[in-house]
């Protein structure tokens, strides 16, 4: 049986290959990997005759992958992310990296059965980093991105998938329901439609507080055709004790911490966002202590 291949490659070989069949141009690889176009083509030449498999087509001036290298390109590509990230994570610990985390968590949602974990394994392996964990309302939470005074925000997906600059990474998956007293006429009731909702007052967040959020209620109230009697909110430590004085019902998410509260029942409703817990951060944040923590999400 013949071999299928010759020998292994080493991580400069599959950095050459992954460079190389990602530009899908030699001389512009060449200049990414600092080395000159006919020594990256003789590099290439190695691997193919190592590998025993051909990996570029070339046609006159154009280069296409075989679908071999496809293959090779997906799976090096992580091999290559993986090892690049072990080398900069233990030279982070080798050299015992410092700095500052800035840390923002949405006010009202629960985050104890995943924060403390995380954090607790980041700091066993970098001690010297200075955590700061604040918690703020939805719009703070994101122009405290923008504005450079917070590194990653621990928010709902609504609130970030739309906005430019803003990258995010889903932590814990959560749903809408309508809080409510247990003495509500509809509060028996398994779920509840926003039609049912007309004759009630309805609790919504100050835009200054969370802009999405509330227009997103507001939209869909408009297609049920009608706008309900609305009451502002400053927080939504402050809504659920609205809701719990009977003062109207109100959205909250799955992953409220009043999701509890004596006297309030979550119902099942229509779907009006998806309050997905996520983790976001600016895409221009480069700093060390960030980039490293990350990797942990």
């Amino acid at each position: 049986m013949q071999n299928v291949y010759n020998g292994l490659m080493d991580f400069q070989q599959v950095r050459y290959f992954v460079t190389a069949a990602k530009n899908l141009n030699f001389s512009r690889a060449a200049d990414q990997l600092y080395i000159t176009q006919p020594a990256l083509s003789r590099q290439i030449n190695s691997i193919e005759k190592e590998l025993n498999i051909q990996l570029f087509i070339r046609n006159g001036h154009e280069l296409k992958l075989t679908p071999a290298a496809k293959m090779l390109l997906a799976e090096f590509s992580q091999i290559y992310d993986r090892y690049e990230a072990a080398l900069e994570h233990a030279n982070a610990i080798q050299h015992g990296m410092t700095g500052k985390l800035r840390i923002g968590v949405l006010d009202g949602t629960r985050v104890d059965d995943f924060l403390p974990g995380l954090l607790s394994r980041f700091t066993g392996d970098f001690p010297e980093i200075d955590i700061v964990t604040q918690y703020l309302n939805f719009n703070d939470l994101i122009y405290d991105l923008y504005d450079d005074l917070l590194d990653i925000s621990f928010t709902l997906k609504f609130e970030v998938e739309n906005r430019k600059h803003i990258k995010f990474k889903p932590i814990m998956e959560s749903r809408d329901h309508i809080a409510m007293l247990d003495t509500h006429p509809l509060a028996e009731k398994g779920f509840v439609s926003f039609t049912e909702l007309e004759n009630d007052t309805f609790i919504l967040l100050d835009p200054n507080v969370s802009e999405t959020g509330t227009a997103l209620i507001l939209e869909r109230f408009k297609a049920c055709g009608f706008r309900p009697n609305t009451k502002y909110s400053p927080s939504l430590n402050a809504t659920a004790l609205m809701v719990q004085a009977g003062r109207g019902i109100a959205m909250l998410d799955s992953r409220s911490v009043f999701r509890f509260l004596p006297g309030v029942k979550f119902l099942d409703t229509d779907e009006v966002s998806d309050p997905t817990l996520v983790a976001a951060w600016h895409q221009n944040n480069k700093s060390t202590a960030f980039l490293t923590f990350k990797k942990y999400l």
